[in-house]
Order: C-alpha cells, then sequence, then structure tokens
C-alpha cells in the first residue's frame, strides 16, 4: 500500500517520498533498501515516527496519500490543510457483506472462500476485509455450516498473527466481550495467545449490537453474522453503521433485483457483485477510493490514480497573434 500508489505518481511524473509506517521496521528498512538501488533519485523512504511524518507535512508537497485508520487520517488532513496541500485519504470502515438466499452451492462456497481469503490469508488487517456478515434468514443455517466447515479444515492456519501488541489486545477485547456465540468456539490451540500475539479466526453470530465489534472497524480475523430478513433489512443495518459509509460492500445473489437495490440502497466507495475486492483491485480501467469516513480520492491503479497525481493544467495558446479577452466572444473553428 506504499508502492501502490508510488506507482501513479512516478508515472504522472513526480517524484515520491514514502514513509512506511513504524510498526513494520523490517519491511521499511527493506523498502528503503530496494528504493536505493533501484530508484535513487525519484523515491525517498523516510523512517521514522509521528515527528516524521509532521516534518515532511510542513516541509511541503504538491500532493499527500495517506492510507490508513480514520482517527489519524484527521490529524494528517488537518496538517495538510495548514499549508494547503491536497490529500487522498485511503481509509477503510466497516465494508458489509451481504448473503441472500437461494445462492447455489458454488457461489455460497465462493462467497465463504472469499472472506477466508480476506480474513486469514490476508489476516483481517486489510482496508478491504469484510468486517461482517449480513445473511438472509432463509440462508443463515446452511451459511453458518458452510463458514463453520471451512474454518475447522484450517486447522493450525485458523490462528492469525497480529502486527503489533495494541492492536492485538483490542481485538482480544472484543472477542470475549462480543456477547454472541463463538463459530467455531475457542479450544485446544484455537485460542488466544499472548505469548504469539495470534487470534484464531472465529465467526461471531449476533453479537451484542452495542458492542465494539460493531462500532468501529475491526481490522483483524473477526467476523460477526446477523441474520437478517431480507435485502431491505440488510440494507437498513449498513446505512445505521455508526461508522458512516465504507470503502467497500458486498453482495452475494442469484437475483438481478436485489443486487440492484443494495446498489442503490447503499453508500459506499465500491460495491462487488458476487465477488471479492482482487479483481476490482487488479482492474486498471477503474477508479477505487472511499466516500466520506472511508476515504477520499483515488490512489490505487491505473488512468484515475494517474490523474490523482497530476496537476490538470488548462494552457490557452493564441494563434496568429493577440487573442484579446474582452468582447472576444465565442472562440472560432
Amino acid at each position: 500500500l506504499s508502492m501502490i500508489p508510488s506507482l501513479a505518481m512516478l508515472a504522472a511524473g513526480n517524484h515520491v517520498v514514502i514513509k512506511p509506517p513504524e510498526l513494520v521496521p523490517n519491511v521499511s528498512s527493506l523498502v528503503q533498501r530496494l528504493c536505493q538501488k533501484y530508484l535513487h533519485g525519484y523515491v525517498w523512504v523516510e523512517e521514522g515516527g509521528k515527528e516524521a511524518v509532521e516534518r515532511l507535512i510542513d516541509e511541503g508537497a504538491d500532493h499527500l496519500a495517506f492510507t490508513g485508520g480514520a482517527e489519524i487520517a484527521r490529524v494528517v488532513a488537518a496538517r495538510c490543510a495548514q499549508m494547503l496541500t491536497p490529500v487522498t485519504l485511503e481509509l477503510g470502515g466497516k465494508s458489509p457483506v451481504f448473503i441472500d438466499r437461494g445462492l447455489s452451492k458454488t457461489l455460497l462456497d465462493g462467497a465463504v472462500r472469499e472472506i477466508l481469503q480476506t480474513k486469514v490469508v490476508k489476516t483481517g488487517q486489510f482496508c478491504c476485509a469484510h468486517d461482517y456478515a449480513l445473511v438472509h434468514e432463509e440462508a443463515y443455517d446452511l451459511f453458518c455450516s458452510s463458514l463453520r466447515s471451512a474454518i475447522e479444515e484450517l486447522g493450525e492456519k485458523r490462528n492469525v498473527l497480529i502486527i503489533a501488541r495494541r492492536q492485538y489486545e483490542s481485538l482480544k477485547a472484543k472477542l470475549l466481550s462480543s456477547g454472541g456465540e463463538l463459530l467455531p468456539g475457542l479450544s485446544g490451540p484455537h485460542q488466544p495467545n499472548d505469548e504469539a500475539m495470534s487470534l484464531p479466526f472465529t465467526a461471531i453470530l449476533g453479537p451484542s449490537p452495542d458492542s465494539e465489534l460493531l462500532r468501529a472497524e475491526i481490522f483483524g480475523p473477526l467476523l460477526p453474522v446477523m441474520r437478517v430478513r431480507d435485502v431491505a433489512d440488510a440494507i437498513k443495518v449498513v446505512r445505521g453503521m455508526v461508522t458512516g459509509k465504507p470503502l467497500i460492500a458486498y453482495c452475494y445473489t442469484d437475483d438481478p433485483a436485489s443486487a440492484d437495490a443494495f446498489v442503490s440502497g447503499t453508500s459506499s466507495g465500491n460495491v462487488a457483485i458476487n465477488g471479492g475486492p482482487q479483481r476490482m483491485l487488479s482492474n486498471v480501467n477503474i477508479g477505487f477510493g472511499g466516500i466520506g469516513p472511508s476515504g477520499t480520492g483515488v490512489s490505487m491503479w491505473g488512468k484515475e490514480a494517474l490523474r490523482e497525481f497530476s496537476n490538470r493544467k488548462t494552457v490557452m495558446r493564441a494563434i496568429g497573434g493577440f487573442a484579446k479577452s474582452f468582447y472576444a466572444g465565442p472562440p472560432t473553428q
């Protein structure tokens, strides 16, 4: 997520400064060495913490792109505002997934696989991860059964490493105070491991409405699952989330009318129907960005990202002498 926006910045003719997160010092050091070796003179990698960020912003830039959480994004945007620096924010939020009734086995298995992909393979620490599931009441039991089987088949891979101690403790507290039924339960090697800072991927069925699981982006291997009556009920839940408009909303349905209702009834940066985030992120012909609390602007891939980091400058050049501005009328062909 540091390198992808850099591609568009370089393609637009810019020099780039990357400030990696201090939580991953080994990755940060590697990125610095590689950029110094292969992109010297074009990309500079600045390591450090809060002070480094503040100094870089105060030095002034033509554009700043930030990837992270809303809390820090507000601080970054406010400081950029003092310098009148344009900002692109790639945030996240609580990205919902609606599971409709009547799904074919292929589609249902695909939806479960995509959830495991973002929550286990990508550890849930991924801005496009499915944050919570809204399941049609007629599909609820079948979905939960399929999800349980898929999780149990993971074996040791069910245990997911968390990036840092603070994030681990926060996720552990959310899991243990959720007020819902754990699917599967915590037993044997599948329990929070304080030493390794790992948590087993777990679905939480019917969590308490006022739990932290439903009040903030989870960003980890936990999946609240809630029963809804239909797509209209799912839309109502999505629109009622205190975190506001998500980066991406997922909908798995064989009913075109349900898909259309979900697209028009929810507000998000992006919508994926019967597919996961990679199909969208790998398409260079589209823009990918948030809305409101999930971000602003486009920093991922393709033409839209190229435009984002370019200065769209209008140039007027007179042909054949002076082009007067007063009482000029419309331009001639």
